[in-house]
Formats: structure tokens, sequence, C-alpha cells
């Protein structure tokens, strides 16, 4: 009878522990899609940011946002603006699954530094955006760039 408690006990400590286990198996799965988002979202950021303020070299800005006549692949884009809606695939570099989108537009940061005014400012905002099904929410980066003239 010692013998069937003592397993009976064993048995329960060794499920607790494997459920224990799954759980940090799970956590740690999770903890690194987030790291890679972050990777990615930030590099993402950083070639954006690589490129001019806009088309033009100064004041008055270009008045669309988007790519222009010619530059049908990020490899031809040549201003911050020409990734507004822009999609990235890193699947091919071992990342499969992150879905990633970028968003450029013209702000007003005497009104509000969040919302787009629609029209030529000194001031775009940057907003990579990238989701994984592991991830509770998507990763957010945000970067606000100045037109000085040159």
């Amino acid at each position: 009878m010692d013998m069937i408690m003592g397993l009976s006990i064993i048995a329960v400590a060794i499920v607790g522990i494997q459920i224990a286990q799954n759980n940090y198996v799970n956590m740690s799965s999770r903890v690194e899609v987030g790291l890679r988002a972050i990777s990615l979202a930030n590099s993402v950021m950083n070639v954006i940011r690589m490129h001019d303020f806009d088309e033009n070299s100064a004041a008055p800005w270009s008045l669309t946002l988007g790519t222009d006549t010619g530059e049908s692949s990020a490899a031809l884009y040549d201003d911050i603006d020409d990734y507004s809606g822009a999609t990235w695939d890193f699947s091919g570099d071992g990342c499969p699954g992150f879905t990633i989108t970028t968003t450029v537009h013209n702000i007003d940061i005497n009104s509000s530094w969040l919302s787009s005014v629609g029209s030529r400012t000194n001031f775009k905002r940057i907003i990579v955006q990238i989701d994984h099904p592991s991830l509770a929410n998507p990763v957010v980066f945000s970067s606000i760039m100045v037109g000085i003239d040159s």
C-alpha cells in the first residue's frame, strides 16, 4: 500500500513537472517571436530612415505620398514616403509567418503628431507594424522625420 501511495505521488509530481515544462517552452517561443519581431521592425525602420525626406530636396514638398513614376520596386525607392503602404516578406530569410506593413503620412505637430493632415508639411510620420500568429498584439514602431531645406 505504501508503495502504491509513493508511486501515485511521484506520478502526480511528474505530471506537474511536464505541465510546467510545456508552459516554459510555449512562453520561450513567444518571447523568441517577440524579439524577432522587434528586430525585423527595427531593420525595416532603419531602411526607410536611410532615404531622403522627400522627392524634392527642398520645400515645397511633394503633394502626394507613395511611389513615384518608375519606382516599381523597393530597390528603386529614393525617399521615405515611397514606403507608404509597402509590405515586407522575410520568409525567405528564415522568418516565416511575419506580416510587416509600413505607413507614411504628413503630420502637423502643432495639432496632432498621431493623425495624418493629408497636406505637405515639414514632418512625416513613419509607422512600421509587424504581426505574427504567436503575438497577442502587433509590434508597432513609429518615427517622425523632419524635412529641412538643403
